[in-house]
């Protein structure tokens, strides 16, 4: 039975495996559910203010405004999420070739990074990726930790060091909906407006006239500057999010992996115990029968 004495070892240590890949799924569930309602509460908000800001970049007064024109020259300025532990599934995985494929198309020496993972800083730094900047993930993401993040992108933007800025990061719906994706942050892209956005445009355009206090461009800038940073706080809120929900079906799927290897190797050692029974029996009988 010493086959049977490894098989029983193996199916202790399936067992305790289980039990850590079942507790990591339940607190990757409940970090998944605090992540997805603060994400939840504030995006309707940070987009449509978005898109609201992006219809009135359209007005023919606000065109010429610098803080709105992709400009030819300058860097790109990129701000990359990813997570800072492994057991994520494909989370940093798709992050990562989603980051090369941006570096391809632009080529790594117009890029300056900003990163927040320690996953996806190792994985610039062997593409030899230039990172000015790094900001810890941490547990409770607030607000004010995109301060220094969206300060960097709207003085590099202002002083025409970056003609635009960009993050790289998991886009979250749902637990099985997430993506990596590219998002333009600024300049503003028309590109996220509909049909009923250019209506609600022409509506706002009109013969409608508005005072500005204490001027149209004080006040534009600061919306976009406020939106700006909203919107980089949305990305790392959905980044946060995506990141709980993929360890949590990557630990649903090593427990049930681990759950069918453990129900094999019961099976393999039922049998290994029957046949040694019956082999027992057979040599009993065999005795039983010789004395006679």
């Amino acid at each position: 039975m010493a086959k049977g004495r490894d098989i029983k070892r193996r199916i202790r240590s399936i067992g305790s495996m289980l039990q850590v890949t079942k507790a990591m799924e339940l607190i990757a569930s409940i970090k998944m559910k605090k992540a997805q309602d603060k994400a939840m509460q504030s995006k309707a908000y940070v987009f449509e203010s978005w898109r609201a800001i992006t219809r009135l970049a359209r007005l023919k007064e606000n065109q010429n405004n610098p803080l709105l024109n992709e400009r030819r020259d300058g860097k790109i300025l990129c701000l990359v999420i990813s997570s800072d532990r492994g057991l994520a599934g494909s989370f940093n995985g798709d992050i990562m070739r989603k980051t090369l494929k941006f570096i391809e198309e632009n080529g790594v020496e117009n890029i300056d990074f900003i990163t927040m993972g320690s996953k996806i800083k190792s994985f610039i730094r062997k593409v030899r990726g230039n990172i000015i900047a790094d900001f810890p993930l941490g547990e409770n993401i607030r607000f004010t930790m995109t301060s220094p993040i969206a300060l960097i992108a709207w003085e590099g933007y202002q002083k025409e060091k970056y003609k635009k800025f960009v993050s790289i990061h998991t886009h979250f719906e749902s637990a099985a909906r997430k993506n990596a994706t590219v998002l333009q942050i600024m300049p503003l892209d028309p590109s996220i407006l509909d049909d009923s956005d250019t209506k609600s445009e022409n509506i706002i355009s009109g013969n409608s006239q508005f005072r500005f206090e204490p001027n149209r461009e004080i006040i534009f800038s600061t919306i976009l500057r406020h939106t700006v940073r909203a919107l980089t706080y949305q990305v790392i809120l959905e980044s946060e999010a995506a990141e709980h929900a993929s360890r949590m079906i990557a630990m649903k799927n090593a427990s049930d992996a681990a759950g069918d290897l453990k129900e094999d190797f019961e099976f393999t050692y039922n049998q290994l115990r029957q046949q040694s029974i019956t082999a027992e029996l057979a040599e009993i009988s065999a005795g039983a029968i010789a004395q006679e």
